[in-house]
C-alpha cells in the first residue's frame, strides 16, 4: 500500500510537551512521518478534510470548551467522516464504562498516556503493517476485568446519561443541555439523577469531581 512514501500521521492532543514526545517517537520509525499535529478535534477533523492521511493519534479528551469534538463524540464524528482511517486514542481514562465503549467504536487501538512512549511505535507498526488493532497492556488488563466484556452490568451508564454528565460536568446547564441535544429539560434532569444515583454521588460538586478525575471533561 505504501510502498514508496512514507505512512503520512496526524496528532491532536492539546498538551505540546505530549504532542512533542509522540512525534519524535514516532518519526524515528523507518517509513513513518508525522506530518500535521493539532490541539483540538475541531483543527483535527478540518486537517483530515484537506489531505490523505493513513493514520490518526488523538486524545481522548482535550480542553478547548468545543464540547461537539471531543471525547466519544468525536471518534464518531472520526469514524464516520473517514471510515477507512485507522484510529488510535491515547488517554488517561479512569472511566471502564467509557472505555469499553471506546474500545466497541470501531478504532484501532488504545495507548494509556502513564505508558511509555514505545507503545505508539508498537501500536504503529502493528496497525499499518499488520493491520492488526492494538491495545496497550494497561488497556489490554482493564478491558479483560470488565464482567463479560461489557461495560459494568446493571450499574453502566447508558449513552444518554454519560453524555448528561459529561455536558453538565463542562459547565452547561440542564437546560443548555436540553436544547443540545434535543430532549426536554425533565428527561435530562432524570438522566442526570439516574446516572448520579449509580455513580453513588450525591452532590453536583462530587459529580463534577467525578467527571474530571475520570477524563470526562
Amino acid at each position: 500500500m505504501n510502498a514508496t512514501r512514507d505512512f503520512r500521521i496526524v496528532i491532536a492532543d492539546d498538551h505540546p510537551v505530549i504532542r512533542h514526545a509522540v512525534i519524535h517517537a514516532l518519526n524515528e520509525l523507518p517509513g513513518f512521518s508525522v506530518d500535521a499535529a493539532v490541539k483540538s478535534g475541531t483543527e483535527l477533523l478540518s486537517v483530515l478534510s484537506k489531505s490523505n492521511w493513513d493514520l490518526v493519534i488523538t486524545d481522548f479528551t482535550m480542553d478547548t470548551g468545543q464540547r461537539d469534538a471531543d471525547g466519544l463524540s468525536l471518534i464518531g464524528q472520526l469514524r464516520r467522516q473517514h471510515p477507512d482511517i485507522p484510529i488510535v486514542v491515547f488517554t488517561m481514562l479512569n472511566n471502564d464504562d467509557v472505555l469499553a465503549r471506546l474500545s466497541r467504536s470501531g478504532i484501532a487501538g488504545i495507548v494509556d498516556k502513564c505508558e511509555g512512549v514505545e507503545e505508539f511505535r508498537s501500536a504503529a507498526l502493528e496497525i499499518m503493517h499488520h493491520r492488526r488493532p492494538y491495545f496497550s497492556e494497561k488497556i489490554r488488563a482493564r478491558l479483560q476485568q470488565l464482567p463479560n466484556g461489557k461495560d459494568g452490568g446493571k450499574n453502566a451508564l447508558t449513552k444518554k446519561e454519560l453524555e448528561v454528565i459529561r455536558l453538565f460536568a463542562s459547565g452547561a446547564s440542564l437546560t443548555a443541555i436540553a436544547r443540545q441535544v434535543n430532549r426536554s429539560i425533565s428527561t435530562i434532569a432524570t438522566q442526570k439523577s439516574t446516572a448520579m444515583k449509580k455513580l453513588f454521588l450525591r452532590t453536583n460538586a462530587d459529580l463534577v469531581k467525578y467527571a474530571q478525575e475520570n477524563g470526562l471533561t
